[in-house]
């Protein structure tokens, strides 16, 4: 189900319904932007916190495009997705005016894939953060709006319709009303809040509304009346206030829902979420976990799940992307690899992604495919080293249960580690490091060269400590061993296996001079032993 800012009050109370009533929560972005700069780029070497500093600078700067939403409900044997694609676009009034970044190679790669641009811009839901709703409410409490930029509207159309009001207020009577701006479908919800606070500010003894058809009213009151009126809450800007905050109301609703939330590869997907719907990404990648495992304590990643099968070999043949692991585990030997395996479907009115449709990077579709992997993979792994005469339609319990130890594991891809703890202690580094150093002055080391001669033996990243020595974190211990090897009678260079004591540009020299200090110091004690001595 496609949702846009006109339908989205509409669907509003469908969406809080699948939400509340779904056994999880599958989710899936579409951004504008991935890599900042070269410097903000994936490195082996990152540790979780070089890697969260890196990702903190990309997200400031760029924001979500398309968010889907896929909600699995248990009905009797089954699970029914109601799934929701949603285009956003950040909400623009008053001091909330947020300014972000376009990559062309990101916005290249949704054109591959039909991404909707005038749907991005034209039909966007609004959204905004916890930071930004205070700053809006702020603006409307005041119950002024300075002219000019802040707040976007054609200044000669308000002095025109302030213009017609005066004459018409001259002439009417208290209690008569006056329609003087009609509903032509295009103005904007904020426009209606700008009009009726500039007349009303202009004005002692009007008052203005809306009439069903959205066009702007002025009622001529008496000045005790308008003091009255003057003093009620707001509607308009009750009204305003709803309309931008847009989907972080969603947002809210799936925190206090407390559902366990999966998404595929997602460490992206939850700091975009984070910053852009709830704060401001905090300077401190254990802040940021903290918060992120507060509010939402369950969170799964279904990449996490498919590497670790691969790993152990079980024989699917499908790879980790989603669409891969989604067009395996969808075909006849994937639903049937274990006998009874849950039956997924569709809810009414959501048959847009049936069997035969495959939209990948659409973010609803992302989101749909990772819950569906995410139920056989859970299917799989519980009744995989059980007989097929013991196997049983299973509850989602059980199924949660099993995959237990991958609870608040998300991948990150091409780090010193292959995945972030949200929920506890993060791993030590498991990349293997090797060390490289030129045998000869006349052989001097350069990082393209080097990533190029050694690529041919698995992933690695280089980092240069001189022209003649250099640090090469490989992928795996394979690439290590195989680099080490055959690198043992080259006449160019010396390959070995990394030794922090022993390789190390600030470790060695550090311990020798604790050495020679050390060794100072008890020559010092014998002398002066000597010397009290005699």
């Amino acid at each position: 189900m496609e949702v846009n800012k006109h339908n989205f009050e509409e669907y509003l109370p469908r969406i809080s319904e699948s939400i509340s009533k779904a056994e999880f929560i599958a989710i899936d972005t579409e951004f504008t932007g991935l890599s900042l700069n070269d410097e903000t780029k994936n490195s082996l070497f990152d540790s979780v916190e070089d890697r969260y500093t890196k990702l903190r600078q990309s997200v400031q700067q760029f924001t979500i495009s398309q968010i889907g939403i896929s909600a699995f409900l248990k009905e009797n044997d089954k699970y029914i997705a109601h799934s929701y694609n949603m285009y956003l676009f950040p909400a623009v009034f008053g001091p909330v005016d947020v300014r972000f970044m376009i990559q062309a190679s990101s916005f290249e790669f949704q054109r591959q894939y039909d991404f909707d641009f005038n749907k991005y811009v034209y039909e966007g839901v609004s959204f905004m953060n916890e930071e930004q709703e205070k700053q809006l409410m702020a603006f409307l409490k005041r119950r002024e709006i300075t002219a000019g930029v802040e707040r976007d509207i054609d200044e000669n159309l308000v002095q025109e319709v302030c213009s017609e009001v005066a004459e018409w207020y001259t002439k009417a009577e208290v209690g008569e009303s006056h329609t003087v701006l009609k509903n032509d479908g295009t103005r904007k919800l904020k426009y209606n809040f700008v009009f009726q606070n500039e007349l009303r500010s202009r004005f002692e003894g009007i008052w203005t509304s809306m009439d069903e058809d959205r066009n702007l009213v002025v009622t001529k009151v008496t000045p005790e009346e308008g003091e009255k009126v003057t003093a009620k809450p707001r509607t308009d800007s009750s009204e305003l206030h709803r309309s931008l905050t847009g989907f972080r109301r969603l947002f809210l609703l799936l925190i206090e829902q407390q559902k366990p939330l999966l998404g595929h590869n997602m460490l992206m997907d939850l700091l975009l979420i984070y910053d852009k719907f709830h704060k401001p990404l905090p300077a401190h990648y254990r802040d940021f976990k903290t918060e992120i495992h507060r509010i939402f304590p369950l969170i799964i990643d279904t990449k996490q799940i498919s590497t670790y099968m691969i790993r152990k070999k079980i024989d699917l043949k499908f790879n980790s992307t989603l669409g891969g692991l989604y067009k395996v585990l969808s075909s006849p030997l994937g639903q049937q690899f274990v006998i009874y395996s849950p039956i997924i479907a569709h809810g009414e009115g959501f048959e847009n992604y049936s069997h035969e449709t495959f939209l990948p990077h659409e973010a609803g579709y992302d989101a749909y495919m990772c819950g569906y992997c995410f139920l056989r993979l859970c299917h799989i792994m519980t009744f995989m080293n059980i007989p097929s005469t013991e196997v049983v339609s299973c509850t989602f319990t059980r199924y949660l249960n099993v995959m237990k130890e991958f609870h608040n594991k998300v991948n990150i891809i091409r780090a010193s580690v292959n995945s972030v703890n949200l929920a506890g202690s993060d791993s030590e580094s498991q990349r293997p490091l090797v060390f490289v150093q030129s045998k000869t002055s006349s052989f001097q080391l350069s990082a393209y060269k080097l990533a190029r001669e050694f690529s041919k033996f698995g992933t690695v990243d280089i980092r240069l400590h001189s022209r003649y020595k250099a640090l090469v974190a490989t992928g795996n211990i394979f690439c290590a061993k195989d680099l080490v090897q055959n690198y043992q009678n080259d006449k160019r260079m010396s390959v070995q296996y990394y030794s922090r004591w022993k390789h190390s540009p600030y470790v060695r020299p550090a311990l020798l001079t604790g050495i020679v200090v050390s060794g100072g110091l008890c020559l010092w004690a014998l002398w002066y032993s000597r010397k009290n001595n005699t």
